[in-house]
């Protein structure tokens, strides 16, 4: 309590700086380390330091160069040949300065450190990114070559449509092969994941857990002409929505992540007050676990989804923030197939079904998200109407919360029954989809080498309108098998103060500050 009072003290009087953008963030980023993690939070920490070799043109799905300045593509689309961009200068930080710009060996440094368990630092730091298994890369790419100080070879195993828009993800940030070099020579690697060193608009200046990240301008971004607006950048962790929503009011941050229904209905009120807004490339979901004996059974996964008043939810839980899910392909990605009817709510059809699986009186746990999120803006709320109409069919399902790091270790770690989460996707179908073959981190434990084959050849179609058909078939199967129930698809809002000038909120939520200014 003393560290907020003095950081509430403290930010009203950053606000005289015409030169410092406050941004209330959701929570503490558990890692600065991006190779490392598939938190959105921790993401939302990155995003202001490191670059990608392919970037998406924000607002858009279009793929536009990012570190790499070009790249061009094999006849048989398994060679990816990138020119990397010159002049591109790292951070300097306490603790590291570089001594050269940005090359081809940065590359090589990070794509050692997410495929090969064999290299030097991932020896010193074992650790395997979450993406590159839910992507299949340490199968999918066979080789990554240095051709010249600023050219890259990736070679893959197969032709992977997906590929290039993987590249783009947060997890590829490139980091200093510099920074990673010694590290390991002082025998201190884990500090890669609190010294972020990268080549994006914000240099990182100090970190206090729970409490404070602060950023300061690069004056020599690449981008010449989109340097930072804004000299400072401070994020005031507030993991409280409604309390980001009162320190918006009170001129306390210039922005906020994400507040709940409730609280956006009140913040349009006030003039002082303006919402920027985005499409929403997500999807909310129940997940089950398969690997329950009761759940492993189809019929009551299809009895327990039936039983569920979405109608009821989204009026209740998303207001008009939302829209009803029938896929679990977010409605917002080019894939998404609006053909799919939903299965009607249908109390007495779901006992039925329960009672032919035998499983009546069921007892289970329903787990509920402890944070807000554009895909469940409430999810202790969401859990009490799930297990009130599951109740009126005999389930009888207590509901479990964590903090949210613990939240999503457990579910990976299968300790759930049913637990309500989400997905944030992107404009690539491969990395939603993927979400739920077998082997990824979905909470559902559930293998279906239908779906896989589907998810494969879509992978390898470089048409878009063929991809678009096995999207499409992959999605229905999705959906008569329910490893997840789709609950609602939420529109992005992000409160800022009227005066605030430049601030982008990107389609999958991503948030850039650099071309952003408080007045």
């Amino acid at each position: 309590m003393k560290r907020l009072a003095a950081l509430l003290l403290a930010l009203p009087l950053l606000a005289q700086a015409d030169t410092t953008l406050r941004f209330c963030a959701a929570g503490s980023p558990k890692t600065f380390d991006p190779a490392m993690t598939d938190s959105g939070i921790d993401h939302a920490a990155h995003l202001p330091v490191f670059g990608t070799l392919v970037e998406v043109k924000r607002g858009t799905d279009e793929l536009i160069p990012g570190l790499a300045k070009s790249w061009s593509v094999s006849a048989d689309g398994l060679a990816y040949t990138f020119e990397l961009r010159r002049g591109v200068s790292w951070h300097a930080v306490d603790g590291f300065k570089p001594t050269r710009e940005f090359n081809a060996d940065d590359v090589i440094f990070t794509f050692g450190r997410l495929l090969s368990r064999d290299s030097a630092f991932a020896k010193a730091l074992p650790s395997v990114s979450p993406y590159v298994v839910s992507f299949g890369w340490e199968k999918l790419i066979r080789g990554v070559e240095k051709l010249g100080d600023h050219q890259v070879r990736i070679t893959l195993a197969e032709r992977d449509a997906s590929f290039l828009s993987a590249l783009s993800f947060a997890f590829t940030m490139i980091q200093s092969a510099e920074l990673g070099g010694q590290l390991l020579k002082a025998g201190t690697p884990q500090r890669i994941a609190q010294l972020p060193v990268g080549t994006g608009p914000f240099q990182f200046k100090s970190f206090r857990a729970d409490s404070v990240i602060r950023y300061v301008k690069h004056p020599s971004w690449w981008r010449k002409d989109e340097r930072p607006r804004a000299d400072q950048l401070v994020f005031a962790i507030t993991p409280d929505a409604t309390v980001r929503a009162q320190r918006l009011r009170r001129n306390e941050c210039d922005i906020a992540a994400p507040v709940g229904p409730a609280d956006l209905a009140d913040l349009k009120k006030d003039p002082a007050i303006k919402l920027v807004t985005a499409p929403g490339l997500n999807v909310g979901i129940l997940a089950y676990n398969t690997k329950r004996p009761a759940l492993s059974k189809l019929e009551v996964r299809q009895a327990l989804d039936m039983a569920i008043d979405k109608a009821a939810i989204l009026r209740a839980v998303y207001g008009d923030a939302g829209t009803l899910a029938n896929s679990v392909m977010p409605a917002a990605n080019w894939a998404h197939d609006a053909t799919i009817k939903p299965v009607p709510h249908d109390p007495a059809k779901a006992k039925a079904l329960l009672q032919q699986a035998g499983v009546l009186p069921l007892n289970i746990t329903l787990w509920a998200m402890p944070v807000v999120r554009a895909y469940n803006p409430n999810g202790q709320r969401m859990a009490q109407m799930i297990q009130s109409d599951w109740a009126k069919v005999g389930v009888n399902a207590r509901i479990v919360t964590y903090e949210w790091g613990e939240y999503l270790r457990r579910i990976d770690a299968g300790e759930h029954d049913a637990a309500l989460s989400g997905w944030n996707g992107d404009p690539e179908p491969a990395n939603t989809a993927g979400q739920l073959a077998c082997g990824a981190a979905s909470g559902t434990f559930w293998c279906n080498a239908a779906y896989d084959k589907l998810l494969a050849e879509a992978r390898q179609a470089l048409n878009k309108e063929d991809r678009k058909a096995l999207y499409a078939k992959a999605q229905r199967l999705a959906m008569q098998e329910l490893p997840w129930t789709p609950i609602a698809y939420g529109r992005l809002a992000v409160p800022e103060r009227a005066a605030v000038k430049g601030f982008v909120l990107d389609l999958d939520g991503s948030m850039y500050f650099d071309g952003a200014t408080p007045r």
